[in-house]
Parts: structure tokens; C-alpha cells; sequence
């Protein structure tokens, strides 16, 4: 059992409803790899991938992986038992389970079906809606057919309040295992099409420097807006996107690999959510001054202009953040009037003796002013380690966050005293959140600053780099138009509309980002 004088120390209240089990465990399975949605009266579903304990870790084709999903009321009572999901095949390898619910309680489960997990194999993009009610509404069929999808998060899924929803998936084109495309379609709530797919882009990405991580948002109004990672060589990667109307059409100038979601490299793929039919906001993971963090930033006139990013946490423990990143680095969720909550997993362990332990941890903030702050600290809403607490080597805990207007619930994974992974969830106010005491996160660095950011000429300052200075400038489209670079320690650089190799600029916007993409991007403007 939890000690929930542990949990209620951690959250420092909030809790609504104290930690409960999404689904008793069948005997020697996992559940993991939850997913989350909640409606604006507060009832939710929660999805989750089932898989046995004996299958080796390995070899996920060992795994025998199925698919549920499982209604609860605002209480959390269960309005349904938990449904399993039909599979092509008993043997199908199933995941990526994507889960949407609309103002109605509508809800729409997307996920991946094939014979095998080998991204060699032919794919089919699986539907399921649901009633309000959690019943299910026909049975699930094909929404996309016979594609060779990529090996890491090919799909996503999100759903309007006006009957429709779309899918973005990652194909890739054999034998070229690694040379990607990321396209997008609409269905109806029947799970019809409403559109031809159509590619997001103009060329695959590279070979071997692939587009991956297709993530969408779609609004009341039709528009579509589609983000991707874009590996655009071996030491640079960047999230690109591109915003298209009812019609299909791009609502910004077209660019062949889509326009950059901000100026700096590295980082992770971009998670895109609509604030209203004019509004959207992008999550995403980058390096910064204090470690990794979630940064966010806004988007105005559907796309058209941009506001200040800023960062939203920063977490040393979160391990996933640091390498490659799992399928799922955060989760978000919206209450209507622009609160947010985020979650993810933070990850603690010791060699005397070898133990690790992992926590679902999270902060609440709101848009305030265009841009995305936080309200809270970093808080943990599972239980420290204690004798309740198993590790497991191949066991890793996942996380998802679902919201209304007046309560959130917070989905997790964590293993029993058996090593078994169970799928838990507690339901708390927006007002809990007093936890880890943080620093202030800080994104400027100190070592640099524009003196002179407006004029026919643009003069920057730097002082205390022992490897000299290096920086990009880019245009407004994101086009990279310059580089700044010197050898010395300290000192000023002056750019105008001839400098370095590239040529000459006229006035206009542009950005100026420092090389390692630690910083946020200074916008300049030059003029005659």
C-alpha cells in the first residue's frame, strides 16, 4: 500500500483523490505506456499497453503487447471495466497509443498495428472511438494502410470540437530505412477521410539524417498545425513546422523542409497545442544554463507572428532528457482559461547499494501575456523511496497529465514489490504544487548582449569565452544568413549588411543565436 503521509508531504495538498490503480494487473503482465484524456465535466480515460513479465526485455517481439483503455468518472470511479482492444492478429505487435476526448466526452484512441515490432514490416494506423458514456462506438478499423512507418513515435493524433480529428505519421521509403516523410490527414468522427494525406514538406530528410518525431494540433476552425525534428546534418538538428488552413492550404510562405520553430540547435522535437482558433503554443526539450528543461513559446495570427520563448522547468533528475529521450519526454494538458500542467519522470539511484528509483514530478503555470509561466515549483506527486519502492533494470516509469477547469489527473507507472509494472492515478485541484525548492532558472547568458540591436549597423558585446565566440544569424523565414565568429576572449563585433562571406543583407529582422543552442535567439533589426 502507499503511505499516503509521504505523498501528502511531497504535494502539500491539492490531492482530491488519493492514488488508486487504473486497472488491477493480470498476473504476470506490465502495464505501461499510459495516455491520458479528460472532458470538461472532469470524467477521463486513461489508455495504457499491456505486455507479459516473462517476455524477454530485449526483445520486445517476446513481449506479446495488447492495448486498453479504461473510463472513470470525476471521482475517479470506473464508468466502465477496461476495454482490450481489438488487435489484426493475436500475435500483432500493438503501440504507440495516442488519446483524445473532445468538449462532448467524445474520445478517439489512435495507435500502430503490425505483424512485428521491425519498422521493415508494413504498418496500419489503427482507430477506436468511444461514446461519452466509454462505450465503444463501432468497431476499430484502418485509418491509414500499409505504410512503412519510422521505428521511434512514427503517429499522433488530436481531436476538435467540431467532429473531426487528424493524424500525422512518419513514413519511411524502403529500402531506405532512415529517409522520412512526414505526412498529414483528416478524418471524420466515423474515422472517413476527409482529405487526401499530403507531405508537410517538399524533400525526405536526409539519408541517415532523418525528420522524425510528427507531432499535430488541429483547431476548431480546420487549421492544422504540424511540428517535426529535423536532423539537417550530423551536428545540427532543428524543430521545424508548418501551418495549413481547412483547406489544406499553407497559411505562412512555403519552405521545402518547413519553417524553424526557433533558432537554436540541438534540442528536442516540439509538442504543439492550440490556445484558441487564432493561438497555438509549442512545448519542447533543450539545453540550458542550469541543465535540460521544457521551454515554450507562443504563436500569434496562426503562426504569423511569434513571442518570447521561455523555459517552463528546468530538472536535473530528469534522466530521460539528457540522452536520446524516450517517445514521451513531458505530457501537457490545458484547463480552458490557459492553465497548464506538466508532467514528467524524474530519476534518482545509488551505487551502495545499486538501486534506482523513479517519480512522476511536474509543475502548474498559465499563459500569461503571450507566453508560457510557471505558477509553482517542481513538485513530486509518488511516493520517495521507501519499502514499497521495487527496481527494475528494464522497467522504466512513464507519466501523462489530463485537465478541466477545476481538477487535473496525474497518471503514472511504477513498479510493485513483484517488479510488475501497475498503471496508478491520483486526482488533485490547481492549487497543490508546493515541492522541491528550485533556483531560479536563468536562460540569458551573461557572457554576451546586443548593444545595439536596431540600426544600419548591429553591434554586439562579449567578454569571458576562452574559445572565442561563434554565432548564426538567421532571416525571419529561418533561413541561416551569416556567421559571427572570433578567436579572441572578449571584445565587440559589428554586422551590417556586408559582412563575412555570405553576402549583403537588407533591412529586416534577424536573429542572432549563439553556436551550441544554449541561448535564446536575440532578434535584431537592420535598417538603411
Amino acid at each position: 500500500m502507499f503511505n499516503i503521509s509521504l505523498l501528502a508531504l511531497t504535494l502539500c495538498g491539492g490531492v482530491l483523490v488519493e492514488p488508486f490503480r487504473i486497472a488491477q494487473v493480470e498476473p504476470g503482465h506490465h502495464q505501461s505506456y499510459p495516455c491520458a484524456a479528460m472532458a470538461p465535466d472532469g470524467h477521463f480515460a486513461v489508455a495504457w499497453v499491456d505486455s507479459i513479465a516473462s517476455g524477454d526485455p530485449l526483445n520486445p517481439e517476446d513481449l506479446e503487447l495488447d492495448l486498453f483503455v479504461r473510463f472513470f468518472d470525476r471521482d475517479g470511479n470506473p464508468m466502465t471495466d477496461a476495454y482490450q482492444i481489438a488487435k489484426m492478429a493475436d500475435t500483432n505487435w500493438v503501440h504507440y497509443p495516442w488519446l483524445e476526448m473532445d468538449t462532448a466526452g467524445n474520445a478517439i484512441l489512435l495507435w500502430v498495428d503490425r505483424e512485428t515490432r521491425s519498422a521493415e514490416q508494413p504498418s496500419y494506423v489503427r482507430f477506436q472511438r468511444f461514446a461519452p458514456d466509454g462505450s465503444p462506438v463501432g468497431s476499430a478499423h484502418t485509418v491509414v494502410a500499409r505504410v512503412f512507418l519510422y521505428k521511434r513515435s512514427p503517429i499522433d493524433l488530436s481531436l476538435n470540437n467540431r467532429g473531426e480529428f487528424a493524424v500525422t505519421w512518419l513514413e519511411v521509403i524502403p529500402p531506405y530505412w532512415d529517409l522520412t516523410c512526414v505526412w498529414v490527414q483528416r478524418f471524420d468522427l466515423e474515422g472517413y477521410p476527409e482529405d487526401r494525406a499530403f507531405l508537410t514538406h517538399d524533400v525526405p530528410g536526409n539519408y541517415l539524417l532523418p525528420f522524425t518525431f510528427p507531432r499535430v494540433a488541429l483547431n476548431d476552425e480546420g487549421d492544422l498545425v504540424v511540428t517535426w525534428r529535423d536532423k539537417l546534418n550530423p551536428d545540427t538538428a532543428y524543430r521545424r513546422f508548418q501551418v495549413f488552413d481547412a483547406a489544406d492550404e499553407p497559411i505562412l510562405s512555403w519552405r521545402s523542409r518547413g519553417h524553424l520553430l526557433d533558432y537554436g540547435e540541438w534540442g528536442k522535437w516540439a509538442e504543439p497545442y492550440w490556445l484558441d482558433d487564432e493561438r497555438f503554443v509549442a512545448f519542447w526539450v533543450k539545453h540550458l544554463d542550469q541543465g535540460y528543461g521544457v521551454v515554450g513559446g507562443v504563436f500569434g495570427h496562426r503562426g504569423l507572428t511569434r513571442y518570447p520563448i521561455r523555459a517552463v522547468v528546468a530538472d536535473e533528475q530528469a534522466g530521460a532528457w539528457t540522452w536520446s529521450g524516450s517517445d514521451r519526454d513531458f505530457s501537457v494538458a490545458f484547463s480552458s482559461d490557459e492553465r497548464v500542467a506538466e508532467t514528467h519522470v524524474r530519476v534518482y539511484s545509488r551505487w551502495d547499494p545499486r538501486c534506482a528509483w523513479r517519480h512522476g514530478g511536474g509543475v502548474l503555470g498559465e499563459i500569461r501575456d503571450n507566453e508560457p509561466c510557471r505558477r509553482t515549483n517542481l513538485f513530486e506527486y509518488t511516493p520517495p523511496l521507501g519499502k514499497d519502492t521495487a527496481y527494475s533494470e528494464f522497467l522504466g516509469a512513464t507519466t501523462t497529465v489530463a485537465a478541466c477547469d477545476d481538477q487535473i489527473v496525474w497518471v503514472y507507472t511504477r513498479p510493485n514489490l513483484d517488479t510488475i509494472s501497475e498503471a496508478w492515478a491520483l486526482i488533485s485541484d490547481w492549487d497543490m504544487g508546493v515541492g522541491v525548492v528550485e533556483q531560479p532558472i536563468v536562460e540569458k547568458p551573461a557572457d554576451w548582449e546586443v548593444i545595439t540591436s536596431i540600426g544600419s549597423q548591429i553591434v554586439l558585446r562579449y567578454q569571458d569565452r576562452p574559445d572565442g565566440f561563434r554565432a548564426s544569424i538567421f532571416d525571419a523565414s529561418g533561413r541561416k544568413v551569416d556567421e559571427l565568429h572570433s578567436d579572441l576572449t572578449q571584445g565587440t563585433i559589428t554586422w551590417g549588411e556586408c559582412y563575412g562571406c555570405y553576402g549583403c543583407y537588407g533591412p529586416g529582422v534577424y536573429f542572432i543565436v549563439l553556436s551550441g543552442g544554449k541561448s535564446s535567439a536575440q532578434k535584431v533589426v537592420l535598417i538603411k
